[in-house]
């Protein structure tokens, strides 16, 4: 969220400096001989260019206000525990696999559709995928790859079951790079050859996030210690939701922190102004566990890891036993410093 509305200010600035600009360079370039022989036109000139200039400072003023205001709302939490709504997909299903779907045109009854069992896999799992199909016309001929840049590096096995094509490969630990697609071949009737092609992740067996803790509150925070099994040394970053016990999100958590081979039991904080926020002394649940190797230089990707726990019951505790401090982050204060005082600027 921070990230998007950075994003946003670095736009507005930009929009508002060039506006300055475009106004020097029309008043700046205006021809002499022109302003000496239209005496007229010099004196209505400036008063229109007044008048557009205040009409945009008064939009970029309110836009620089609700940017403050939504920013402000924003920096009351950590970035390690930030509120979370039922919209937000992106956190709530971070490794979600998304069907690939063909279709092909209006008039068309007919689609076919290409769905791995999930997105990220290690070295040595069974990689499953699944073709089917819609419409009076069916898949032929099919065969499924798994291919780097559309260049086929290895053959899924494919059964036909009731009408679905169903592909399996033994990744036997094979070294091969984390970024791939699974592609499905076939003929379509009288539409041809088509293919799809559905993306996931081949990652290393890095570590495995093992079991959580008991948890305890340390001054503003609730500590969850997580068990994890590290097998290969790096900069990782853990994270998951937590929920109430109807299951809706009240947080996202993450941590970062480098690791090195082993066992090692790494804490995730929920700051107690986000329980405040959703008026939930718990107990919660947690879930969507993501551990993810990050790039150690550029041109290395991302990977991951994997989980033996799923839904995980948390012991919470009373509210009035959490620090009452306010979070804050002088980096933070500084933006949002800046932006009232473009906001005044503007004003």
């Amino acid at each position: 969220m921070r990230a998007w509305l950075i994003g946003i200010i670095l736009i507005s600035i930009l929009g508002f400096a060039l506006n300055e600009v475009e106004i020097i360079e029309s008043n700046t370039l205006a021809s002499p001989p022109a302003i000496q022989s239209n005496l007229s036109m010099q004196a209505t000139q400036p008063a229109q260019t007044t008048a557009v200039d205040k009409i945009l400072e008064k939009e970029l003023s309110e836009q620089m206000g609700v940017l403050a205001s939504h920013y402000e709302q924003n920096i009351r939490y950590p970035h390690y525990s930030t509120p979370i709504g039922e919209g937000q997909t992106d956190l709530l299903e971070p490794l979600a696999v998304l069907p690939i779907t063909l279709n092909l045109g209006e008039g068309v009854e007919s689609s076919a559709q290409l769905t791995p069992d999930r997105f990220t896999y290690k070295r040595g799992d069974v990689i499953r995928a699944t073709l089917s199909s819609s419409g009076p016309i069916k898949p032929t001929q099919v065969s499924i790859e798994l291919v780097e840049n559309n260049k086929a590096i290895s053959t899924f096995k494919v059964e036909k079951k009731e009408g679905l094509y169903e592909a399996t490969l033994d990744s036997k630990a094979n070294d091969w790079p984390v970024d791939l697609h699974i592609k499905a071949s076939f003929n379509f009737a009288e539409h041809g050859h088509l293919a799809i092609l559905s993306p996931i992740k081949y990652s290393p067996d890095n570590g495995t996030i093992q079991s959580v803790g008991e948890t305890y509150v340390e001054g503003v925070n609730l500590m969850i210690p997580v068990n994890i099994s590290i097998k290969e040394p790096g900069r990782y970053r853990l994270s998951a939701n937590l929920f109430n016990q109807a299951k809706s999100p009240i947080a996202h958590l993450t941590a970062k922190q480098n690791l090195v081979k082993g066992k090692t039991t790494w804490a995730l904080q929920v700051h107690s102004e986000v329980l405040r926020s959703a008026n939930n002394p718990g107990p919660y649940l947690l879930d969507t566990w993501v551990l993810t190797k990050l790039p150690e230089r550029p041109g290395i990707r991302t990977s991951y890891g994997d989980s033996r726990i799923g839904e995980t019951q948390i012991e919470g505790f009373p509210l009035r036993q959490y620090d009452t401090t306010p979070w804050s982050d002088p980096q933070d204060t500084a933006r949002l410093e800046f932006l009232k005082k473009l906001q005044k600027t503007s004003n």
